[in-house]
């Protein structure tokens, strides 16, 4: 039988908003609950994250990392638009980096 091919998706989402304010990590909760049931699981975890604003200045932040595994052949690049621009609109964020990749699932 042959597995189906895999990929992992991120999520990178700063703990503030882009005028500076805290998130209410309710509202991210209430993101990645609408993601994982659509893929049968996510995994949430924060961590340090560095970035160059659009400004040009360099930026250390707090983040979330939001991350699914799902078969390549799902019509993930949809989902992905959608999610998005609602991480970027309910989260009040200035941009949102999503990445994917492949991977081997054993």
């Amino acid at each position: 039988m042959v597995r189906p091919r895999m990929i992992k998706i991120d999520f990178y989402v700063p703990t503030r908003t882009k005028d500076g304010r805290e998130i209410d990590p309710k509202k991210v909760d209430n993101i990645i609950n609408q993601i994982w049931p659509r893929y049968h699981g996510a995994t949430k975890l924060t961590g340090t994250g560095y970035y160059r604003a659009k400004s040009g200045k360099d930026e250390v932040t707090e983040s979330y990392l939001l991350s699914i595994i799902t078969a390549h052949d799902k019509p993930f690049k949809a989902d992905l638009k959608r999610f998005k621009e609602k991480i970027r609109n309910e989260l009040c964020q200035e941009s949102v980096l999503i990445t994917w990749h492949s991977i081997k699932v054993s």
